[in-house]
């Protein structure tokens, strides 16, 4: 009896630990984030540079992938992603993922279906 209500209090700490974790998202680190696609080929996965945005304190960002920087508003929701309005990013959301500072980027008309983008170390 004593070693199932052990196990039992030990699987609560668990559980709620867990979906602490969850409901708590790491803060937004601002700053650089580096963008790639993969594409499987020929029995490869082949990344495909697709540039990086800027995320910035006051709300904006700046995409970098063209001649002329592109920009627009971003928002963070209650899970830490971040939604986009305005500029090449217009209507697109970046997924937070379980890796720090990393996140699935998907936007309208988006070349090679989704990008993976990280907080770049420079």
């Amino acid at each position: 009896m004593k070693k199932r209500l052990i196990k039992t209090a030990v699987l609560i700490f668990f559980v709620t630990f867990g979906l602490q974790a969850q409901s708590n998202p790491s803060p937004l680190k601002y700053g650089k984030y580096i963008c790639v696609s993969s594409v499987y080929r020929n029995g490869f996965y082949e990344y495909i540079q697709r540039g990086s945005f800027i995320i910035s304190k006051d709300g904006t960002y700046k995409y970098l992938g063209f001649k002329k920087p592109s920009q627009g508003k971003f928002k963070v929701d209650k899970n830490g992603n971040l939604l986009f309005t305005g500029g090449y990013f217009d209507k697109g959301k970046a997924e937070k993922i379980d890796r720090p500072n990393k996140y699935l980027l998907v936007f309208p008309n988006i070349p090679g279906n989704r990008w993976t983008c990280t907080l770049s170390e420079k």
